[in-house]
């Protein structure tokens, strides 16, 4: 199984426990390094360069855990979350120059 994989299982896992939400609250650090030592915890082989190879970019931690916070309560799923990410970072291989619809400032 490839690390992309590992990676889109865990974010899956994530939006399932509630108890693996909490790990990746503050005070775990809004980092790759953060999140991965609770992925690898969890029992995943996935590092922190794993992590950012999916995300692409630094802001998507912090945010991250905004959006688990939004997420428990009750204000928006995290699985929405995710998905929105996924179709930004979709729109930015597109058109990676193109900033007028959609930009990680716009996003956040």
């Amino acid at each position: 199984m490839s690390r992309r994989n590992d990676v889109i299982k865990f974010f899956q896992k994530v939006c399932d426990d509630s108890a693996l939400q909490e790990q990746l609250k503050p005070p775990c650090p809004a980092t790759r390094e953060g999140f991965a030592g609770v992925a690898q915890a969890s029992g995943y082989n996935i590092s922190g360069a794993d992590l950012d190879n999916y995300v692409r970019f630094a802001q998507f931690y912090e945010q991250c855990q905004t959006a688990i916070a939004r997420h428990q309560g009750g204000d928006k799923p995290l699985p929405q979350w995710l998905n929105e990410w996924e179709k930004h970072l979709q729109r930015f291989d597109e058109n990676p120059l193109d900033d007028r619809y959609d930009t990680i400032k716009r996003f956040i």
